[in-house]
């Protein structure tokens, strides 16, 4: 188990709050704004004194990671290949290896610093070289020629779409949408 954040603290608590009954229902119907609003937005707000990009860059990816696991969409994260540290991967090492075109690679921006960003992205591109396979999600809009996604609930709710579409285009393992209770 990794080790315990303020930020992560915060979430699965607002995730214990809002509970797996009614996640499993939005995300049956598809409603990832409101998902996004119930938990990411109620979360983001409760926590203080911690760097904006930081806790909207850590709460993201820890968001995408539950969401991930319960729609049974297959990734790893936090991971290191190449001498490169990877967020999140989609689906995994060993496909990256095999065809990288059946891979997306996610970076969650934890700074407001475009450099940085940037210098981070040209690591990925060493392992990634299709720029629409290099999907990064941030607290602000960046212009960039990769695949960008924010911290709001209407791009982060395409996000979550464009993740399920890529996996079933790909036909990466069986997409079941999301675990339930029959």
């Amino acid at each position: 188990m990794s080790e315990s954040s303020p930020i992560k603290d915060a979430l699965y608590a607002n995730i214990d709050d809002v509970g797996q009954e009614r996640i499993h229902k939005l995300m049956l119907n598809g409603k990832f704004t409101e998902l996004f609003e119930e938990i990411f937005e109620s979360t983001v707000n409760s926590l203080d004194g911690i760097n904006e990009y930081e806790k909207h860059g850590t709460l993201a990816e820890s968001l995408t990671h539950y969401l991930f696991t319960e729609m049974l969409i297959p990734s790893q994260r936090k991971i290191s290949f190449k001498n490169t540290e990877l967020d999140m991967i989609i689906p995994n090492i060993a496909q990256l290896k095999k065809n990288s075109n059946n891979t997306i690679l996610i970076f969650f921006a934890k700074t407001s610093s475009i450099d940085e960003i940037k210098k981070r992205i040209q690591k990925i591109k060493m392992i990634q070289n299709a720029d629409s396979n290099i999907w990064v999600i941030s607290k602000d809009d960046i212009q960039i020629p990769q695949i960008t996604y924010t911290t709001k609930k209407e791009s982060f709710s395409k996000f979550l779409k464009d993740t399920q579409t890529f996996v079933k285009t790909k036909e990466i393992g069986k997409l079941n949408i999301f675990k339930t209770k029959t």
